[in-house]
């Protein structure tokens, strides 16, 4: 798929997983076609990927052109004067519908727009409506009207959408910062505290139905039930499956060049819960040696970005916690906070949080400070108003480093012991579990068969050739394109996955393989047909001019299979050499 709008995550190859939320999401935008989709915030802390997926179904939406035209906007966290606010919402929109409608990618990030240039291109489609709202917010932005600027330009998409009769789905991410960082003056001395609440009637519309996100949630929640009371629907983002978890670390291996194995795979998808934020921050730690191969290489980096003043996740939730401290008033803040995080593993009270931490303060400043720590996801609660810490080991480990000192003479080196302890427990319950799941040696063996592919192949034809059998006259092993697993796209009917997919270029043979790590089953021809199916819709979709269709099956094949795959070119494979580091 083509990329419109820039992605944060960079190699658009990284963004892996979140299945779900795509299907749930794109099947939402279907529904705003209709004008049955309800405005929704998706709840997830910070660093899990919320902008990463706005921005893939703004590109997956964009690409479909099929009805729905999307509209992207990221508040940012600096000050901005509302005038000048209202300027950038309307011309980032009017831009990114022209893209859409004359399917001009330069349009989506132009080079300093103007007013003036929108009023042409707008005539220039014949939009005459639209011309009249860009020439209704010209005088406005020259007397500096803000506050009418902004009514008229917020209102833009949904009034654009009911004249023309189309669905405008606008997607606003870090929406929490339009109450703390627009203010009424230019010189930002006067801050709106209730901004939010202009869409009280904007956002119920479901010609443009507005899909909110936020990495402060107790911010946002606090804003949305105070001020867009009942007007939004919740999503709740969780933290990536085991098997999205270590699709994504294999990813990382190839893309980062840091080479991993089936055990260590399956210790850091373990070691960072599925936080797509932890595993992107190992791979890419500036530790200088990283070793992913062995446990202790994976311990030495872990303990480099959660203790190291250097350390990229460090750093960043530090950046965080001194941002929200001041704002609650420290004293017993912290010890809170490192109370509840010691006790990650139960809901406590209020009461109880009073007694044993000997708390000499009334209730009523207990709950202002409990909920400060609330809205600024540094604790949780739920519906009794129970309290518990943040169900992350490693922010727990980095917020006792940096303040433990001040709480409980904490020592450094009782962290490592931790996480070696950790790692101890993991490798039993590794132990135990290899050999019973079978997608744990397949998608290793996926990788191993990628990696060998992307980086050896080539060099070696003769050797690799001799590896699988019933290969095409001429065929050649070459430096792909990309090397990559092949996920149907979302929504598509029935929903497919090609374990291997080497893109050549067009002159050269790509290959589509179908890959089978099993102790005895062998691969059957039931098996053989649904992956010929699979890749026909692949090689469709992709437009694969000359390709060559394998199997590689550690545990062999039956006895009617290799004829099949002589019949129909299709290659073969049951040598334990593509799994070899």
């Amino acid at each position: 798929m083509k990329i419109y709008l820039p992605e944060k995550i960079g190699n658009t190859d990284l963004f892996t997983g979140r299945k779900k939320e795509l299907t749930y999401f794109l099947k939402w935008m279907n529904r705003s076609k209709r004008y049955i989709a309800k405005s929704t915030a998706i709840l997830s802390r910070r660093k899990t990927g919320k902008s990463a997926l706005m921005q893939r179904l703004y590109n997956i939406t964009f690409h479909n052109n099929d009805g729905v035209i999307p509209f992207y906007f990221e508040i940012k966290e600096h000050k901005q004067w509302l005038g000048d606010f209202a300027l950038d919402f309307f011309k980032a929109f009017l831009f990114q519908y022209f893209a859409f409608k004359t399917r001009q990618v330069e349009y989506i990030n132009p080079y300093e727009p103007s007013l003036e240039q929108a009023t042409e291109i707008a005539g220039s489609l014949n939009l005459d409506y639209l011309v009249q709202l860009i020439n209704n917010a010209r005088p406005l932005v020259r007397d500096e009207k803000s506050d009418r600027l902004w009514n008229l330009v917020r209102d833009t998409p949904r009034i654009l959408a009911f004249h023309y009769n189309e669905t405008v789905v606008q997607m606003i991410d870090e929406f929490q910062y339009i109450n703390r960082f627009i203010f009424h003056d230019k010189a930002c001395t006067h801050q709106f505290d209730a901004l939010a609440g202009s869409y009280l009637h904007t956002i119920e519309y479901t010609q443009s139905p507005m899909l909110l996100s936020g990495s402060r949630v107790g911010w946002l929640m606090q804003d949305l039930q105070t001020l867009l009371p009942g007007r939004v629907t919740y999503y709740s983002m969780h933290p990536l499956p085991e098997n999205e978890a270590l699709e994504m670390i294999y990813r990382y291996s190839q893309i980062e060049e840091v080479p991993v194995t089936e055990k260590t795979a399956y210790l850091i998808a373990r070691l960072t819960e599925g936080n797509p934020f932890y595993i992107g921050g190992l791979f890419q730690s500036q530790y200088h040696d990283k070793d992913f191969t062995s446990e202790s290489g994976v311990l030495t980096v872990l303990d480099y970005e959660t203790l190291h003043v250097d350390g990229k996740i460090r750093g960043t939730w530090l950046e965080y916690l001194r941002s929200a401290f001041p704002r609650i008033n420290e004293k017993y803040a912290k010890d809170i906070v490192l109370y509840l995080s010691k006790n990650l593993d139960r809901s406590i009270s209020r009461p109880e949080l009073k007694k044993e931490m000997g708390l000499e303060i009334p209730d009523q400043e207990l709950d202002n400070k409990l909920r400060a720590l609330l809205y600024s996801d540094i604790i949780e609660m739920d519906y009794a108003n129970i309290y518990y810490g943040v169900q992350d080991n490693i922010f727990g480990k980095i917020f006792r480093s940096e303040y433990g000192l001040d709480i409980d003479s904490f020592k450094p080196e009782a962290l490592r012991n931790e996480y070696k302890q950790l790692f101890a427990s993991l490798h039993k319950k590794y132990k135990s579990l290899r050999g019973k799941h079978n997608h744990y040696k397949g998608m290793y063996a996926e990788f191993m068969l990628i990696q060998h592919l992307r980086l050896v192949a080539h060099r070696n034809n003769e050797q690799y050739q001799a590896m699988m059998e019933n290969l095409l006259d001429g065929f050649q092993f070459v430096e792909y394109k990309s090397v990559l697993g092949y996920h149907s796209p979302p929504l598509h009917e029935p929903a497919f996955q090609i374990d291997v997919f080497a893109r050549a270029k067009p002159d050269q043979i790509s290959l589509v393989g179908e890959v089978k790590h099993r102790q005895t089953t062998k691969f059957s021809l039931k098996e053989t047909k649904q992956f010929q199916e699979n890749a026909a819709v692949l090689i469709d979709m992709e437009q694969i001019e000359t390709y060559q269709l394998f199997v590689f099956s550690s545990a062999g094949f039956h006895d009617d299979v290799l004829p099949y795959f002589r019949e129909n070119d299709i290659a073969w494979s049951d040598d334990a050499g593509w799994l070899e580091q």
